[in-house]
């Protein structure tokens, strides 16, 4: 209990006045932060994977008269777009717990390189540049 004119009072006043004034546990404050951050730059890359994987359709059909062939470019490009679908869905709708949300975004990180690197190296399919193919 703080009574009116102790030192606890004036010192609930300054914090109160002053937020960052206040005793703050700095690493909870930081994984809020960094919970954050990834969750708008995740947000804004799925929005371009998204916006991405529509115009690569649409130029497909016009080039080739099909628009989804599933090459592995283009299935791990919908592995990638369905595992930061997950994300979103799990910190926006399903309530998931911060550290399960930020697993799936990591995992999305390594789909991501198995997606861009990984896929040409394997040197199959028509986005493939074939780094490491026996030709």
């Amino acid at each position: 209990v703080v009574e009116e004119g102790s030192a606890g009072a004036g010192a609930l006043a300054l914090a109160a006045e002053f937020p960052l004034a206040a005793p703050v546990d700095s690493g909870d404050r930081l994984l809020k932060e960094m919970d954050n951050l990834s969750y708008r730059c995740l947000g804004a890359g799925f929005a371009l994977l998204t916006a991405g994987l529509i115009s690569g359709a649409v130029w497909a059909n016009e080039a080739w008269g099909s628009y989804w062939s599933w090459d592995p470019k283009e299935t791990w490009a919908l592995i990638t777009w369905l595992t930061y679908a997950t994300y979103l869905h799990s910190r926006l709708v399903a309530g998931k717990s911060k550290k399960e949300v930020a697993a799936v975004g990591a995992a999305g990180f390594i789909v991501v390189w198995v997606c861009y690197v990984g896929v040409n190296l394997w040197g199959v399919g028509l986005h493939s540049y074939g780094w490491f193919a026996n030709k």
